[in-house]
C-alpha cells in the first residue's frame, strides 16, 4: 500500500474520531437542555447554564475549526482534501475495489467507485473533491466568522 494511502487511511480514523467527540458532546449539551426545559424547578437564571452554554459554543467551534485548518503541522479535514487534489492517484479504483473483494456487494464496487471518481475513473476525480472543499470552507467561514468576532475577540 502507498505510504500516502496509509496516511491518509491513519488520519482519517483521526478526522473521524475527533468529528465523532463533537457530535457526542452535541448530543449531552441537548440532552441536558432536553432536561432543564421538562423540569420547571430547574426554570430559572443560573450562572451554571451561562457556563454551559458558553462552553459548549467554544469546544464546538474550536472543534469545527481544527478540521478546516491548513498548514503541515496539522491533521484536518480540509488538509486531506487538499491532499486528494494534490495526488488523487493515491485513491485509485483498484485500491478501492479491493476492499469489496469477497463480500457480498463486490459487484457495488466499480459502481461505488464511480462517485468519486466520475464514470471509469482510475482515481478520485479532482474536481470532485475540490467542490467538496470548497462546500466545506464555505459553511466554516461562518463558523469562523463567529469564532473571531464573539468568542477569540470582542469586535
Amino acid at each position: 500500500m502507498d505510504n500516502r494511502l496509509k496516511k491518509w487511511l491513519r488520519w482519517l480514523n483521526i478526522i473521524h474520531d475527533d468529528v465523532q467527540q463533537l457530535l457526542v458532546k452535541r448530543n449531552i449539551f441537548w440532552q441536558v437542555q432536553d432536561i432543564i426545559k421538562t423540569n420547571k424547578d430547574l426554570h430559572k437564571p443560573s450562572s451554571f447554564y451561562d457556563y454551559l452554554g458558553d462552553t459548549y459554543i467554544a469546544y464546538i467551534t474550536i472543534g469545527i475549526r481544527r478540521q478546516i485548518k491548513i498548514d503541515n503541522k496539522s491533521i484536518s479535514f480540509s488538509r486531506l482534501l487538499n491532499e486528494m487534489i494534490e495526488t488523487p492517484e493515491v485513491l485509485s479504483r483498484k485500491y478501492y475495489t479491493g476492499l469489496y473483494k469477497g463480500s457480498v456487494v463486490e459487484d457495488f464496487a466499480d459502481k461505488d467507485f464511480d462517485k468519486f471518481s466520475g464514470k471509469g475513473g482510475d482515481h478520485i476525480s479532482i474536481n470532485i473533491v475540490n467542490a467538496d472543499l470548497k462546500e466545506l470552507k464555505k459553511a466554516a467561514l461562518i463558523v469562523e466568522e463567529f469564532a473571531d468576532k464573539m468568542i477569540a475577540h470582542h469586535d
